[in-house]
């Protein structure tokens, strides 16, 4: 089965890492949602989860599931730009 990529690629620099990851598909999105604090997961994170789970499953909705994957990183300045 294909990756489901992401319309625009996006790089954060998750929560304790010095590190900036690369974000291109959906399932890197999902990777990094199970690796978030969870001190750090509230109404940004769920919308995030819900949005990527559903584009996973269904393969469609990616540029949606990004939209609230980006909201999620930018509330959290994790977001690279």
């Amino acid at each position: 089965m294909a990756e489901l990529m992401l319309p625009t690629p996006m790089r954060i620099k998750p929560h304790g890492s010095d590190t900036i990851r690369d974000i291109a598909t959906l399932r890197d999105a999902s990777e990094i949602l199970i690796d978030w604090p969870q001190a750090k997961r509230g109404p940004f994170y769920q919308a995030a989860r819900e949005k990527i789970e559903a584009a996973l499953e269904n393969n469609t909705g990616a540029a949606e599931a990004q939209e609230a994957f980006a909201a999620l990183c930018n509330h959290a300045g994790v977001l690279v730009r």
